[in-house]
Formats: structure tokens, C-alpha cells, sequence
């Protein structure tokens, strides 16, 4: 017994000493292979890490995308750390890989859309970008804060009589298209295969500074329509006898279809490139141009609407500026874009030069709604922002707000449609087309002081709403909507 009893001491004693170790092992952390152990009796803690991915340069998603900076800072936050960095991740001075794996860094975003401004809202333009992206990934990608951008392409802004800087070709970089807009070349380059679209950006800002380069983005239309209704469409108002002369004013949006579903007072002059895509248009540049030509008839003139696809170029930004170039040829003195999009450095300096030969652009804040940064070409300096209100002048959820916010006008109303129906289309989208009529009845011709006093006249006449003067929600007041309706309300 005695024996025994030394026995089971001396077990129990290896025992104690043998336990600490196997617990150790079975917590983990400690040396090794880390794995945690085996046994089943704890299990190792796992901390969650900061999702860097789907950001250039693994930066981290902005903790609040709706916020007031403008769609202009949020551009350049990408831009400031380019143009300022050094080496890539991987030591290559324009960070790209050696087997150009890393080509379209950042097109994954983590499997699936990051939530972008506005994506709460009913018109969801994020998600429609997104669909384009999805559906079309061999024309389209997202630049660093997920705006749809024409795949490997970028635009470059250069003086007329400037060549093409030759360290462009050294590095990979090809002349797709060119085009003369406004007394600056553009032209459109085709990205190496070896960078991603936004080192290529700031690859391109190295190598040629004195040149304006950015993406080649895509605008998106400001405007969407409910489902369509059985009922005889709204009586048109009655107009007086046109006079002789007719009032010019420009359009670019979507195709307008001869024939369709709209038919369209006046005469339509197209101007620019002639579409050949197959693709139908879903009738957003249709009911754009109904109401431009309505607000123009109802003032007793006979509209001429000077009207660029945006379909030609996929809506993107070289696109915009050659129709621009077309408009500026053809001496149009009010153009009307209902389509939005970020900042873009190319699109800012087409925009103030076109402004600077006396040219009004009017065009719709967007939908992202009241929290969302501005919007472009709304928000460049000296462009004529427009949002929506209802038929009671109040201010519609989805519309932008801001300190560039110009003027507001309606912006639901009842289009026909097919076989009889009738149509609701709302946004701001149908609320700029409003106050380019009013403008165009105002200049006659392009001209920096007449244009001055013809959005100055507009201002004065402007019902206003909100504060007084002007603020950030109507602008200088509601335009195209009766005194009466909008008293109830304000």
C-alpha cells in the first residue's frame, strides 16, 4: 500500500507540473505555429481588422461618404495622395506590378458596391452606376470613389498648338481620339496595361504638368419615371401665335427619337456626333426636351432645340465637351445638361471656358439627396444649378442642396406616354429644363454682360421660398410655378 501511495503521488505531481503547459498550448498566442491548439478547450481571439481593401493605395472607405464636402474635395482626396506619393505598395515608382497584375486594382471592392451617397434615395443613381459597371465590365469601371469611368481610358486637356508630349509614349500611354474644344486640344488616352486607371492619372499629372488630365467619367441622368397609368394625358396649356423669330436654346441628353413616344413642339436640330448604337433610349432626353419645348410655346415662341446625343460618346466626359465645342459653333446662348457626375479637372476647364464666351449651362443639382456633396457640372462656378420642387414649391427628398443651388423649379410632371398612358417623370432633371426656357427667352446670343443681367432679371422675378434671399435649399427662388401655390405652403 505504501508503494502504491508513493506511486499515484509522484503521477499526480508530473500531472501538475504537465498542466500549465498544455493549457498555454491550448490558448494560443503564445509561440509556435499560433494555431490555438487542438484539444478543443479554448479557442484563440480573433480581432477584426480594418477593412482597407477596394480604396487605392489601401486607404480607408470614408466613415461618412453623405457628408457637405463637396464632390470636388472628394475627387482630390485621391489626388492629393497621388500626385504627392512616392513608390507604390509594391516599390514601383507608378506603383504598378511587374506582371501587370494590378491593373484593375480596386474594381472588386471587396466582392460587392460600397454604400455611396444618395443610395437610400428613390432614384438610386449609385446603383445605376453600378449596373452599368456590371452589366458592361469590358467598357466600364469605377474610379476611387466608385463613379463610373469608360475602362483604360483618361482625358487630357491640352493648348491648341501644344504636341503631345512624347514622355506619354514612352511610358505606354496611346491617342485614341482628339478633337478641338473651345481652342484646347482633348484628347483621349488609352492607358498601359500595366497600371491602374488611377496611377495612370497620376502617373500622367507627373509626366505632364501643364496639362489638364483626369478620367474619362460618365454622367448619369438626374430624372426617373413611375409606372405608367391609364389616363388621358393633361390637356396642353393653350399658346399664343409664335412669333417669326424662334428661340435657340441647346439640349444634351439622352437621344431624341423621331417618331417617339413624345412628340415635340418646334424643330429639333441635332448637333455633334450621329449616334449609331443600337440601344433604345428609355425616354429621358424625350421628356427633358418636351418640357424645354413646352416652357418656350407657352411664352408664345417657337423653340428650337439644338440637341447633342450624349449616347455617341456613352455619356462621358470627352462627349460632353465636344458637344459643348458643337453648341459654342453654333452660337446657341442657353444649353440645358440634365445629367451629374464628380469633378472632374478636364470638365471644369471645358465648362469655364465655354461660361467665359458668354454661354448660360443650366443644369440639375441631382438626387442624391439633402446630405450628399455636390454635384458636377451643377456645381462648377458660374453654372446656373437647378433643383425640384413639388406642384406646393416644396423642396422634393431626393434633391440636392448647397450653397451653388441657383434656382428651383418643378419638378414632377405628367408627360404622355404609349397607347394612351401617362407618365410621371420627376427629379431635378425635369426641373432644369425649366429655368433654361426662362433664360433663353431672356439671351438672345451669347454674351458675358447680357448673360449677367438675364440670370440677375431671373432672380428678381423668382418666387422666393426658405429664408430670405438666397439660400442653399431654393437658391435665388422656385421659377416656372404660381404665387398661389406656393403661399399655402410658405
Amino acid at each position: 500500500m505504501v508503494t502504491l501511495n508513493a506511486t499515484l503521488r509522484t503521477l499526480g505531481l508530473a500531472l501538475l507540473l504537465l498542466a500549465p503547459t498544455a493549457w498555454g498550448d491550448n490558448r494560443g498566442g503564445g509561440s509556435g505555429s499560433g494555431s490555438g491548439g487542438s484539444s478543443g478547450l479554448s479557442r484563440p481571439m480573433t480581432l477584426p481588422s480594418t477593412p482597407t481593401s477596394g480604396w487605392p493605395g489601401g486607404r480607408t472607405t470614408p466613415s461618412n461618404p453623405g457628408s457637405n464636402n463637396s464632390g470636388k474635395d472628394g475627387a482630390r482626396t485621391d489626388d492629393a495622395a497621388k500626385d504627392g506619393a512616392g513608390p507604390g505598395r509594391n516599390g514601383r515608382e507608378d506603383g504598378s506590378t511587374r506582371d501587370g497584375s494590378g491593373r484593375r486594382e480596386g474594381d472588386d471592392r471587396n466582392g460587392g458596391p460600397l454604400p455611396r451617397p444618395g443610395a437610400d434615395m428613390p432614384e438610386a443613381r449609385w446603383q445605376r452606376g453600378d449596373q452599368l459597371v456590371r452589366s458592361n465590365p469590358l467598357a466600364y469601371e469605377r474610379d476611387p470613389i466608385g463613379a463610373p469611368v469608360l475602362r483604360a481610358e483618361i482625358t487630357m486637356l491640352l493648348p491648341a498648338d501644344a504636341e503631345l508630349p512624347a514622355a506619354l509614349a514612352r511610358r505606354g500611354f496611346i491617342a485614341v481620339r482628339e478633337s478641338a474644344v473651345l481652342g484646347r486640344r482633348l484628347i483621349v488616352l488609352r492607358t498601359p496595361a500595366d497600371l491602374t486607371l488611377a496611377r495612370a492619372v497620376a502617373l500622367g499629372r507627373r509626366l505632364v504638368p501643364e496639362a489638364e488630365i483626369d478620367f474619362n467619367h460618365v454622367l448619369l441622368g438626374s430624372g426617373r419615371t413611375e409606372p405608367a397609368r391609364r389616363a388621358p394625358p393633361p390637356p396642353a396649356p393653350a399658346a399664343s401665335a409664335p412669333p417669326p423669330e424662334p428661340v435657340h436654346v441647346g439640349l444634351i441628353d439622352e437621344a431624341l427619337v423621331p417618331g417617339g413616344e413624345l412628340t415635340l413642339p418646334g424643330e429639333v436640330r441635332p448637333v455633334g456626333a450621329r449616334c449609331l448604337s443600337r440601344a433604345v433610349p428609355e425616354g429621358h432626353g424625350q421628356a427633358v426636351a418636351l418640357v424645354l419645348a413646352r416652357g418656350l410655346q407657352q411664352a408664345g415662341r417657337r423653340p428650337v432645340l439644338h440637341a447633342a446625343d450624349l449616347g455617341c460618346g456613352q455619356g462621358a466626359v470627352d462627349a460632353i465637351a465636344t458637344a459643348l465645342q458643337a453648341l459654342d459653333a453654333e452660337r446657341v446662348p442657353v444649353v440645358n445638361v440634365s445629367a451629374v457626375g464628380p469633378y472632374n479637372r478636364v470638365m471644369a476647364a471645358v465648362v469655364a471656358a465655354f461660361l467665359a464666351r458668354g454661354h448660360l449651362l443650366v443644369a440639375a443639382v441631382g438626387n442624391d439627396g439633402p446630405a450628399a456633396p455636390p454635384l458636377y457640372p451643377a456645381a462648377y462656378p458660374g453654372v446656373i444649378a437647378v433643383t425640384a420642387v413639388d406642384r406646393q414649391g416644396r423642396v422634393l427628398v431626393e434633391a440636392g442642396r448647397g450653397e451653388h443651388v441657383a434656382f428651383a423649379a418643378p419638378g414632377i410632371v405628367e408627360l404622355p406616354g404609349p397607347d394612351g398612358t401617362t407618365r410621371t417623370w420627376r427629379g431635378t432633371s425635369l426641373a432644369a429644363p425649366v429655368v433654361a426656357a426662362a433664360l433663353a427667352l431672356r439671351l438672345r446670343q451669347p454674351d458675358p454682360a447680357a448673360a449677367q443681367a438675364a440670370v440677375a432679371q431671373l432672380a428678381r422675378n423668382a418666387l422666393d421660398a426658405g429664408e430670405p434671399g438666397r439660400d442653399r435649399i431654393y437658391g435665388h427662388g422656385i421659377v416656372g410655378l404660381p404665387a398661389t401655390a406656393l403661399a399655402a405652403v410658405h
